[in-house]
């Protein structure tokens, strides 16, 4: 037998890291696995960075860091450098190192976990060759069959949509007995989008005959990011993203993303009044109403 966590998204907030960092070291997982999303969102991205380098535990590629990474090279997409809209961002590449920066250039996007107490198991950040979108409860378990459909492997994990799940997919085709998928997403560490204030990670059991997953959830002290936010130059040199985030670590609703959903669907990547952005999103959408059709 073997026991693994997988984390992710955990969006620069130390203080919810800090509180799974310590719950992991108690429990003493055979391994850790982290699956994107390290930085960008609180204040805290280097420490996070530096206090994952420590530990040594196993890190992917997410969206963020992959956005991160474009700032200031040919490959960056245009909406990048809007700085206005992306403030929390450049905010956050000029708060970390060049050795965070090298360390996160060298990441994988996935991984195929071969090990001799249990199935292989394939990690990644949001579905398999996309790190921009993923998983979630609702999802249509034909759209999570299609993006597997190249998938051997019998388990897969991913985060990104910061809600957990376990869901068993079956395979088009295949008898039941043995054609589903075990899919797992373990939620966020930092943000997390489901009314659950509490940190989320996926905890793992393998056996030779499979995987049984879990999602645990930690509670951290949330008045110290919002302290942190007043405490760091993020709140005022971040932008309207940055109070989105704030929002969403406050609440444990999807502020930041659904607000950046509906910013570009409106407006594309064209320049934009934020502030006044902002003022006509509060005024149609947010709990109950929000404007992504999946959103929680």
């Amino acid at each position: 037998m073997i026991t693994l966590a997988l984390l992710s998204d955990i969006h620069g907030n130390l203080p919810a890291f800090e509180a799974v960092a310590a719950d992991l070291l108690a429990r003493r997982p055979d391994a850790v696995y982290v699956l994107g999303d390290m930085i960008n969102g609180c204040p805290w991205s280097a420490e996070v960075m530096d206090r994952l380098l420590d530990l040594g535990w196993p890190m992917l590629l997410g969206n963020h860091e992959d956005a991160l990474l474009q700032l200031g090279t040919s490959r960056i997409e245009p909406r990048y450098l809007d700085r206005d809209r992306y403030a929390a961002l450049w905010w956050t590449r000029e708060h970390l190192t060049e050795r965070h920066l090298a360390v996160l250039a060298a990441l994988p996007l996935e991984s195929q976990l071969t090990l001799p107490e249990a199935p292989p198991l394939r990690i990644f950040h949001g579905v398999p060759g996309n790190i921009s979108v993923g998983f979630r409860p609702d999802s249509r378990a034909e759209w999570i069959a299609h993006h597997l459909a190249a998938i051997p492997d019998g388990t897969v994990a991913g985060g990104h949509t910061h809600v957990p799940m376990t869901r068993w997919i079956s395979r088009p085709g295949v008898g039941a007995d043995d054609g589903r998928w075990l899919v797992i997403n373990s939620g966020s560490v930092g943000i997390p989008f489901d009314g659950d204030p509490r940190a989320s990670y996926a905890w793992l059991i393998g056996k030779l005959e499979g995987w049984q997953a879990a999602i645990v959830r930690v509670p951290y002290d949330r008045e110290a990011v919002a302290e942190g936010y007043r405490q760091s130059s993020l709140s005022t040199e971040g932008g309207v993203l940055g109070e989105m985030f704030l929002r969403s670590a406050m609440t444990a609703l999807p502020w930041v993303s659904d607000f950046l959903w509906w910013l570009r669907r409106c407006f594309g990547d064209t320049p934009t009044d934020m502030v006044a952005a902002l003022r006509r999103y509060d005024a149609t959408h947010g709990p109950g109403r929000w404007a992504f059709p999946l959103a929680a």
